[in-house]
């Protein structure tokens, strides 16, 4: 097979684009470069004329439009969405040069055989890069942290996931994933909200005119915007998320220990000294109603850690998330072998082994029990250096104490094991951080050999470069 993408872009000065596709937002920019050029929401909107729009035009209300999302699940379902906004921001924003510039799209470890072949074949054939690589997501976050062994926890929009990597290369049989995560928690704060807040006004900001700022439960004092006819579902759902999300960001705390632990004296007591005038905050919606909130912040943030104690009251909510214990069926390529070792002499110690995962069995998993599971599963020899790595990333993990909690309830469970967390600490670096080793990545003039020409797809048929190429 021919391997001429290195003569063709052997050296440092290759300005290659990097992008970073998500299910809330979408990340392109230069390779080399501290940060994206551009951060958009993986959204377009459609006239019932048939145009697309991008950037700003997504907020324009107009009779009959849609908002329809290109990803789910990190993974991309509308093709033609995808390519009508990539190809606006390549052309009109990046400017990008398809005879000289390839291109690095990250993936993430749960794509299928057939979506990668068929992500290959669009940039091939819609694009014309010259060449291109796919990137494992975890990947590059470790290469970001200069970290090749470590163990990546993604909590992002739609999915918190685990993925070991060593010496840069993902482990697929230990990789697992959950959907208790960034939507999740927005869609835990419109339950509660939709319950116990039943007067509460969830107008979007788009029909608000102007408003006069109330106490809740005082009825919402505002004028409402005239708007055209027909707004859609899609587009009133996409402005009324904006709501949740800021409520996200804004409120959540999450507490040192289980809110509904299973020991029946300590849940009061931890209940009680949460519920205190100083723990309260307050929150303006676009209507104007300032609502105040304690022990439910705290209890939102639990939810990611104990999925399984806080069921949903609507049940349109509870359908979208059915039980889930985090394993993956996954075909992993043979990523990983152990060395077979000698038995151990006295002198020596043995790595310790993690405590058994008592969840065995299990159906649903939350953040620290799919953190704990993965570990257990690794290889003895790596579980030492894995442990004392762990990268969170995502931007759902800005959560404020997510961190010691996370590590609080991991040493407990493994009290053999040094566990140590890393994370960055602005929440642009760490809803960038995959984009960012990929910019990395793709500016290091070793990696230039690991382009993969037009020529050699061509050549070699997408099938085999799958297989020997991108692992």
């Amino acid at each position: 097979m021919s391997t001429n993408a290195g003569s063709v872009y052997a050296g440092d000065e290759i300005n290659a684009i990097v992008l970073d596709p998500g299910t809330y937002t979408t990340r392109i920019g230069y390779s080399g470069d501290d940060f994206p050029k551009t951060m958009v929401p993986s959204v377009y909107a459609k006239d019932d004329d048939g145009q697309i729009h991008f950037d700003s035009s997504v907020d324009y209300a107009k009779s009959n439009r849609e908002l329809l999302p290109i990803l789910k699940d990190s993974l991309i379902e509308d093709w033609d969405g995808a390519v009508a906004q990539y190809r606006h921001y390549f052309d009109n924003v990046l400017k990008v040069d398809y005879d000289e510039q390839p291109i690095l799209i990250t993936e993430p470890v749960w794509g299928s055989k057939e979506y990668r072949q068929k992500l290959i074949e669009t940039l091939y054939e819609e694009f014309k890069f010259p060449a291109l690589y796919l990137a494992k997501a975890p990947s590059c976050v470790s290469f970001q942290q200069g970290r090749s062994t470590c163990l990546v926890v993604d909590v992002g929009h739609c999915s918190v996931s685990v993925t070991p990597v060593v010496d840069g290369i993902c482990l697929l049989r230990n990789s697992m994933k959950t959907h208790y995560a960034g939507q999740f928690l927005n869609d835990q704060i419109r339950d509660t909200l939709q319950t116990h807040y039943s007067k509460l006004d969830l107008s979007p900001i788009y029909k608000v005119k102007c408003k006069t700022a109330v106490e809740y439960p005082s009825t919402a004092d505002f004028v409402a915007r005239d708007l055209p006819d027909s707004i859609t579902a899609s587009y009133d759902s996409f402005q009324q998320r904006k709501i949740f999300t800021e409520a996200k960001e804004l409120l959540l705390e999450t507490p040192d220990k289980r809110l509904n632990s299973s020991n029946p004296q300590q849940q009061p007591t931890l209940k009680e000294e949460l519920q205190t005038e100083e723990n309260e905050r307050t929150m303006e919606v676009p209507s104007g109603q300032v609502f105040c909130t304690c022990l439910e912040r705290y209890a939102w943030a639990d939810s990611l850690f104990d999925p399984a104690s806080y069921p949903f009251t609507d049940a349109p909510l509870a359908e979208k998330y059915p039980p889930c214990s985090g394993e993956l069926s996954l075909t992993p390529y043979d990523d990983y072998r152990p060395i077979k070792r000698a038995r151990k002499g006295e002198a020596g110690q043995a790595t310790p082994t993690p405590a058994p995962d008592s969840s065995e069995g299990v159906k649903i998993r939350g953040l620290s029990q799919l953190v704990n599971h993965a570990i257990s599963t690794i290889d003895i020899d790596l579980r030492t250096a894995i442990a004392s790595t762990i990268i969170v990333t995502g931007g759902s993990s800005m959560i404020p104490q997510l961190n010691d909690r996370l590590n609080a309830e991991l040493s407990a469970a493994n009290p053999a094991l040094k566990i140590k967390i890393h994370a960055s600490g602005t929440s642009l670096e760490r809803t960038t951080q995959v984009w960012m080793g990929g910019s990395v990545l793709a500016s290091l003039g070793t990696f230039q050999q690991m382009w993969v020409s037009k020529a050699e797809y061509e050549e070699a048929g997408v099938d085999r470069i799958l297989t020997q190429r991108f692992r």
